[in-house]
């Protein structure tokens, strides 16, 4: 093998291994937040190699990635608001240093922080298992109107898509075929 062959070897050899080094599969939580990736991008690449998101939130919170910060990127993701709670409020439970910062009204006001609505948040973080009663004091404290006669209202279930006897040129649902001709 000559020499320029040895040379295009070792070069496609080094791309691919260059490759794999930066694709998703390989990455880790703790090293994509030392490379100073966005937590958005973090979050993606873990979900991407398959990772469950409390795993990937622990990880990210044990290498000391800030708990509202987590919480936006999940929300800018569009990741269900209920689980991003459940699993912060699970893995923060599991790690007492970081309780004080996973309060439900704490990461509700994350959560507004993030673009969502107050209503939405409380209805969320009772969807993740919330207490009614702090849910109701964060939602006064945030200047919510009302608070104190909030009511969990869980999501129903979808509704009819279609709605028979609506505007079109045919027969409506409760139509009848005109009457028969009288025959001779």
């Amino acid at each position: 093998m000559g020499k320029l062959a040895k040379a295009t070897v070792v070069v496609a050899i080094i791309l691919a291994m260059g490759a794999l080094a930066n694709s998703p599969s390989h990455a880790t939580v703790a090293g994509d937040i030392k490379a100073g990736l966005p937590l958005q991008q973090v979050i993606t690449n873990g979900l991407a190699a398959g990772m469950p998101l409390d795993a990937i939130m622990d990880q990210a919170l044990a290498a000391k990635a800030d708990v509202c910060s987590l919480e936006k990127a999940a929300v800018a993701l569009k990741l269900d608001l209920p689980q991003i709670f459940k699993t912060l409020s699970d893995v923060c439970t599991a790690n007492p240093n970081l309780a004080p910062t996973c309060t439900p009204c704490s990461l509700m006001n994350c959560a507004v922080a993030a673009g969502i609505d107050q209503l939405t948040a409380a209805n969320a973080i009772m969807a993740a298992g919330g207490n009614l009663q702090q849910v109701k004091d964060c939602l006064a404290s945030m200047g919510y109107p009302d608070a104190d006669t909030y009511a969990y209202s869980p999501p129903g279930p979808p509704g009819p898509t279609f709605i028979p006897g609506g505007g079109g040129g045919g027969p409506g649902p409760h139509s009848f075929p005109p009457p028969a001709s009288p025959t001779s």
